[in-house]
């Protein structure tokens, strides 16, 4: 410890302290030249005013820390640190003073070289900290739960303290002061600056707050600066004091006696001030200075978007979007291609692929110059992609434009990047859904099974291939609805009468469950959807047609592979038909009087089967015939015929009608629909 007396000193720091003999090394070591950055030793000083501790605060304490030290006394003392204070500000030598009122408090290495740069600004600059509290929530409430010194010094060991000063952010709480205080009105600051001459003008910190730990003592002091004429806030960004667990009059004590010390305060601020204290004026100008840390960077942005207080009006506006990052939310542009831009790049934007929504909103721009969300994305993130492709190539940022160019009605450029992005995912399922898009523009399956359910009403429906319950859930009263799947997952609510068995199909057929069910009735919808498997779903086919009648209709989904990958027996991949297409060219070689017909509908086709005959046993007699027959056949046998070996017909209602016409009111229906 270097003599006060060899001090050249700019800047004096007034710290209080009263019986925390674990803590106030810390605090000290935090204050020393070993520990503070960008300033010199013989450039500050340290005050230390033991306020009555007992036993007295040792002068040893001192020694071999690097910088100046002094250790001031109070005999007699008061319950209230405010006399300690004001002998702490008549002995310092610094032309800036700072003041602790509480000595358990570590702080960040450029508090000191920060809080003299920022005092220089303005001729009555107000320097303040934020407060934190170590350890995860409010002290009062992690005490309650279980929150003890021991645990404190393993977080503080845990992030290599005192080595990694500014590592307090990682594992501290704001308190109750500073909440939301970048950008909110802070009550008081527990490391707080000001230059001589502003203390002197307000004569110190007023005495006659005499409680102990001073009751609103510090807050009242904080306001007068405040309230003094030609003040200026400057808050200091990267630069905190951190509370430790002592057992103090105000941060650490118990919930209830806390809240009725608190009244006291008030009313003695009351008495000495003629009104309850109110915080400093929310308009007050303040200015920032230093660094942000990335622990108080977190805290700032929460605070920015997610305040704690004020949320009626947060800093950011009451409109603010956060998951585009807008000030405001943006109008849908008139032209319906762009506004699918425009949705696209915001949806990769949420999804944190800003390379994609620049290269996205950068299209939309080029069709249309003037639209304002497309330029708003740009501002914000064109930075984020300098070239053409990313330099990090990734199969998302290929299947994002895919989907652009596809919006655009550009399919050669959709194919292209869909290409692109399956040689660098062999298993993107987005460009196989966008390429199957391509394939099959128009509404999907799930549209179409909704079209069916309308338009025939029917009594009952079966369902192989549960999943969630999406598909089953299209039924509505009054028909009554099946569902079959071992490992199904319904996450939806059904309208219609539902049953569901968690069993296999094979199962289910074979304890005679659907006919005690349709109380011999016909059925009328089938829906075949399990499990991607031709000769399950073979079997499925027979077990359901006994109970159909002619006007029947059955329908297997995943008939229209994209490609042989997306049609191999074994799953490998999200988008997945398997070879169920095998079941349509089996049913179309055995049973030529059925009517047969596949919809082009994305994703992967919809085959409809009419004109069912519930006595028919050729495919139940020559089921192993047919698996023998066709379970090897290999996809390329038909791929380039694909549209004649499954009776593809187009994705639209004229068509569908026609495939449909033995069933008059369902032709009518479908014209209907069509206009």
């Amino acid at each position: 410890m270097q003599q006060a007396a060899q001090s050249t000193s700019t800047i004096s720091v007034v710290v209080v302290v009263y019986n925390i003999p674990r803590e106030i090394p810390r605090t000290l070591l935090s204050l020393s030249a070993s520990y503070q950055r960008h300033i010199r030793a013989d450039e500050y000083e340290i005050i230390v005013v033991d306020n009555g501790s007992t036993p007295p605060v040792d002068p040893k304490m001192l020694d071999g820390l690097d910088g100046n030290f002094r250790l001031i006394r109070m005999d007699p003392a008061s319950p209230s640190p405010a006399r300690a204070i004001n002998r702490g500000l008549r002995e310092a030598k610094g032309d800036v003073i700072g003041v602790m009122i509480d000595g358990a408090r570590i702080v960040t290495p450029g508090l000191l070289h920060f809080a003299r740069h920022g005092a220089s600004l303005f001729p009555r600059a107000v320097v303040a900290t934020l407060g934190w509290y170590l350890g995860a929530d409010v002290q009062k409430f992690a005490v309650e739960a279980g929150y003890s010194i021991e645990e404190e010094d393993a977080l503080l060991a845990s992030i290599a303290w005192p080595a990694e000063g500014y590592r307090l952010f990682d594992i501290a709480t704001p308190d109750e002061s500073s909440v939301d205080g970048w950008l909110r009105t802070i009550v008081e600051s527990n490391a707080l600056f000001l230059s001589r001459d502003t203390w002197r003008a307000m004569d110190g910190v007023d005495e006659a707050f005499d409680f102990p730990g001073g009751g609103l003592l510090n807050p009242d002091t904080f306001k007068r600066a405040m309230e003094l004429e030609g003040s200026e806030l400057v808050l200091l960004l990267g630069e905190a004091t951190f509370h430790q667990l002592h057992g103090g009059v105000a941060t650490n004590s118990q919930l209830e006696s806390f809240v009725d010390a608190v009244e006291l305060w008030h009313v003695q601020y009351a008495e000495l001030r003629g009104e309850r204290f109110k915080p400093p004026s929310p308009q007050h100008r303040r200015s920032y200075i230093g660094t942000l840390p990335t622990g108080a960077l977190f805290q700032l942005v929460s605070a920015a978007v997610h305040p704690i207080r004020g949320r009626k009006n947060p800093p950011v506006g009451r409109t603010f979007d956060r998951d585009r990052w807008s000030l405001t939310k943006s109008a849908a542009p008139v032209n319906s291609k762009v506004a699918a831009l425009v949705k696209l790049a915001q949806k990769e934007f949420t999804a944190g692929r800003l390379e994609a929504c620049a290269a996205v909103a950068r299209l939309a721009r080029r069709h249309a110059p003037a639209e304002p969300e497309p330029q708003r994305l740009l501002r914000q993130i064109g930075p984020a992609l300098l070239r053409r492709i990313p330099t990090d190539d990734y199969p998302d940022f290929h299947a994002a434009l895919g989907e652009a160019y596809s919006f655009l009605g550009d399919r050669e450029k959709a194919a292209t990047e869909f290409a692109a992005a399956l040689r660098l995912d062999s298993k993107s399922n987005r460009s196989y859904v966008g390429l199957s898009m391509l394939r099959m523009p128009g509404d999907g399956y799930l549209l179409w099974l909704r079209r069916f359910h309308e338009l025939l009403r029917p009594a009952s429906y079966v369902e192989i291939g549960v999943n969630q319950g999406l598909s089953l859930s299209l039924a509505k009263p009054p028909t009554r609805a099946i569902g079959v799947d071992p490992a199904a997952d319904i996450r939806v609510r059904f309208r219609a009468e539902t049953h569901v068995f968690p069993e296999t199909s094979d199962e289910f057929f074979a304890q005679g469950r659907l006919r005690e069910l349709l109380r011999d009735q016909p059925l009328t919808l089938g829906f075949i959807d399990g499990l991607h498997l031709f000769e399950q779903a073979l079997r499925d086919f027979i077990n359901l047609e006994p109970y159909c009648t002619r006007q029947s209709v059955i329908l297997f989904h995943d008939t229209l592979p994209l490609d042989e990958s997306a049609q191999s027996r074994e799953r490998t991949m999200n988008f997945h038909t398997g070879d169920v297409w095998k079941a349509i060219v089996c049913l179309k070689h055995y049973r030529a009087e059925l009517n047969i017909f596949t919809i082009a509908a994305p994703w992967s086709g919809l085959t409809v089967v009419t004109n069912l005959d519930p006595k028919s046993r050729t495919l139940e007699v020559n089921y192993s015939a047919a698996v023998e027959r066709f379970m090897n056949m290999p996809f390329s046998t038909i791929q380039q015929g694909l549209d004649a070996a499954l009776n593809l017909v187009p994705n639209d209602w004229e068509t569908v009608a026609q495939r449909l016409s033995g069933r008059a009111d369902v032709v009518q229906t479908a014209e209907t629909n069509a206009l």
